[in-house]
């Protein structure tokens, strides 16, 4: 089924999105805790520490609408039996490490529950650096003058650990809907010496070594240790992931790139809305950075309005919306773009329409992906979104009574896509990320790649590129033009799967059943984890008449997936015929 066929599902989401204001909200990075006056926490006792975590439990479930979607209960409950007998012997950086931990195990697709880890529980200020995970490592993106030197080079070492280490261990304490988004969040974890030190990636949370290798493998090292967190700093530190032109650091801090220049989407990230129309490219670029009105200036809906209108005067021949740097807001706000967009004839075009999306893409704004690519022709460039389309949101903060630690638990489902809609994340149709070059020499690989493409080459789907070499060649041209487009690296986020698989029973349908094992056993070799894809080839072979093979890829299926029924009554009837 196309996009455009897919529309007519529109009419489910507008009752939806029809219900009172404040359960369609989904909400950007926290614009402050709130705290109230607690005591140090390093003064919190082990009986008080325990009164917490059974409180944290209990509003676990009371609030969360389905806790235990991705770790089962008892394994939940076995963790809060481990961390409450371990409380007395842990310090006060390993409880803070095993709280974050056990509300991570709340699972992918739960981004929103996280515990709030504000500068009151980071009592010992923050490291002076600001790292980002570009595709090509970890690099220190910027750093207080004292440590100019490893600006701009790639991290091979942290704390205790190489960095690969380091990045694995903290995976399992920070929350997130998916990969992506814990790639954002990462490197600010790794800036909190409680955290560190809590994970045990430093022994003295005052002392952070690093060692940093530049382009031609030379290495630097420096011991970095905290400074306080400015004064005008509001929220969790977390938050910093998502203020993209300094991450939060001060002005005077040395960047690995030109602030005096700035790509197109860093030239004004802090504006929640804006356009620029390229008319040598006749292209009109629109970045929406917040899902939410301006206090001043128009609305969400005035805006968008008024850049449709600007779109139809100009009859522009790419429309580009950016996504890649918005957290969220409200999801009713999103409205008058998706409802300008579905039904727009003259933007909604495949190679027309493109979306920039990344690891920032979350929340409401991931709401807004992930309608525009059920509903919509548009081309997504760029990386994975960090939130996933079916997701846990519209969090609420509880205050456990003696630390006054806060921690945010999801309170509802949000179904944007087809129930049965796993993904991690919306993929990009062309990848475009970001590398450490990219960043230092001010380049936009993603609007690069837009502007690069023809709007013919773009707007051509992999099964229709399959077909048309099908068509022109037969199966080899068609497997030929398969393994040139699985071995392009622009689309090395696309899955193949479904379209694959559909091809082979289309040729089995058509009697040349040979062609068809020939396309699942290609779909087999990219997915082999997939228990459908096996399941599939078991059929084509059955039809072939080659008995044992088919009961070897029915077998696999099962392995896969135990409750495959088709797998079972195919194996029962395969393996009668061969006693027969």
């Amino acid at each position: 089924m196309s996009k455009a066929e897919r529309t007519v599902a529109l009419v489910a989401l507008g009752a939806l999105f029809a219900l009172p204001g404040p359960l369609a909200a989904q909400h950007a990075p926290d614009p402050g805790a709130g705290d109230g006056v607690f005591q140090d926490p390093w003064q919190v006792t082990a009986d008080q520490w325990r009164e917490d975590l059974r409180f944290l439990d209990q509003a676990i479930r009371s609030r969360h609408p389905n806790p235990f979607h991705s770790v089962s209960e008892e394994s939940f409950e076995a963790a809060i039996g481990r961390l409450e007998g371990r409380i007395p012997e842990l310090t006060y950086p390993q409880i803070l490490v095993e709280f974050s931990r056990l509300v991570a195990m709340l699972g992918e697709g739960d981004g929103h529950s996280r515990v709030r880890l504000t500068p009151h529980f980071i009592t010992s200020g923050g490291y002076p650096l600001r790292l980002w995970l570009f595709s090509d490592g970890l690099f220190v993106r910027s750093a207080d003058p004292r440590y100019a030197g490893l600006v701009g080079q790639r991290v091979v070492w942290i704390g205790n650990a190489k960095t690969e280490d380091a990045i694995e261990r903290l995976r399992a304490i920070v929350p997130g809907d998916n990969e992506a988004q814990k790639n954002l969040r990462i490197p600010f974890y790794m800036t909190m010496p409680e955290v560190m030190e809590g994970v045990g990636l430093v022994e003295e949370r005052g002392r952070l070594a690093i060692v940093t290798e530049n382009e031609l493998g030379m290495q630097s090292s420096a011991v970095v240790t905290p400074v306080p967190f400015p004064e005008t700093h509001e929220g969790t530190i977390t938050n910093l992931a998502y203020k993209p032109l300094r991450l939060g650091a001060p002005d005077e801090w040395p960047s690995m790139r030109d602030m005096e220049e700035s790509p197109l989407y860093l030239r004004d990230p802090n504006d929640w809305y804006w356009y620029e129309y390229l008319a040598d490219e006749r292209t009109l670029y629109v970045q929406f950075n917040v899902v939410g009105d301006k206090e001043e200036g128009e609305s969400v809906e005035q805006f968008f309005d008024r850049v449709f209108a600007l779109a139809e005067r100009n009859d522009v021949e790419r429309f580009v919306l950016d996504i890649r740097l918005n957290g969220g807001g409200n999801n009713f706000l999103a409205r008058p773009i998706w409802y300008g967009l579905v039904g727009n004839e003259q933007l909604n075009q495949l190679g027309k329409l493109y979306v920039i999306i990344g690891r920032a893409t979350f929340s409401a704004a991931q709401n807004l992906a992930t309608i525009l690519d059920e509903h919509t022709e548009a081309v997504f460039v760029g990386e994975p979104t960090g939130g996933r389309p079916n997701a846990y949101g519209d969090a609420r903060a509880v205050t456990l009574p003696n630390s006054g630690l806060r921690v945010s638990i999801s309170t509802l489902y949000w179904q944007d896509a087809m129930p049965w809609d796993d993904r991690a994340w919306v993929a990009p149709e062309i990848a475009a990320d970001l590398t450490s070059a990219d960043y230092a020499r001010n380049r936009d690989p993603a609007l690069e790649t837009i502007l690069a493409l023809s709007p013919e080459e773009a707007g051509r789907p992999f099964i229709q590129r399959l077909q048309a070499a099908y068509q022109a060649g037969g199966l080899e041209a068609a497997v030929e033009a398969y393994l040139a487009y699985k071995a392009d690296s622009a689309h090395r986020y696309v899955s193949t799967e479904g379209p694959m698989n559909g091809a082979g029973y289309f040729l089995l349908e058509e009697g040349l059943v040979e062609e068809a094992i020939r396309i699942f056993q290609l779909n087999v070799e990219a997915y082999p984890d997939s228990w459908n894809v096996h399941d599939s080839l078991g059929e084509a072979y059955m039809a072939a008449g080659q008995t044992g093979l088919a009961i070897q890829s029915y077998e696999k299926a099962l392995e896969i997936n135990p409750d495959n029924d088709n797998a079972i009554s195919m194996l029962e009837k395969l393996r009668s015929e061969e006693e027969g």
